[in-house]
């Protein structure tokens, strides 16, 4: 619904700023990396995740593309939440996160509040090959962005009803077919086309 949100810092703590824009301040929940970029700044543009749960709707907000992209990835984990979503981007970098999960580090993920043994596994096995498309210089911006809509797509068929797998193989298919960079829209409908 929210790409991004741009406007006035009307307030800020380390895990939420209030954005001023039109009249209207938003509560944005967001990770210590991204406090620490914007608390020298009176105002800001956040990427932003809108979740929608049945008590309650909430705005994450991030400094950048390539913490929104981790963030989305993260949720897609069977157990991960929003709440050690963010605990992650606040505790470590995205390249150091990276690092972990592709060297098999367990340990070093554990070393994050609200990470057990099984979850520290289940993000290393999930994630292996999926960190790889967001991690900084990995990938050429064009690259990054055809992954970023890929990642958004699975997440969109997810949120239809797919199961995961199901969703990756249906949108790594129609990537095929089609080029992401059409759009997060065209890449759905053939997606949809190839389940």
């Amino acid at each position: 619904m929210f790409d991004f949100i741009y406007g006035n810092i009307a307030h800020k703590t380390p895990t939420t700023a209030t954005i001023e824009t039109n009249g209207i301040g938003y509560k944005i929940h967001i990770p210590l990396s991204t406090f620490e970029k914007i608390s020298n700044k009176e105002s800001t543009k956040l990427f932003t995740k809108l979740t929608i749960r049945d008590d309650e709707i909430k705005i994450y907000g991030f400094f950048s593309l390539e913490e929104r992209n981790l963030f989305n990835l993260l949720l897609s984990v069977n157990g991960v939440g929003s709440n050690v979503a963010l605990t992650i981007l606040s505790s470590s970098s995205i390249s150091q996160f990276g690092s972990y999960v592709v060297s098999n580090d367990s340990k070093s993920l554990q070393r994050i509040k609200g990470i057990g043994k099984k979850t520290s596994e289940r993000i290393i096995l999930e994630l292996k090959e999926t960190i790889k498309c967001i991690l900084p210089d990995s990938k050429s911006s064009t690259d990054t962005k055809n992954t970023a809509i890929i990642s958004d797509a699975v997440m969109a068929m997810i949120s239809l009803g797919y199961a995961k797998p199901e969703a990756e193989k249906a949108v790594n298919k129609a990537s095929d077919n089609v080029d992401p960079t059409e759009g997060i829209e065209v890449l759905i409908k053939e997606a949809l086309s190839c389940v």
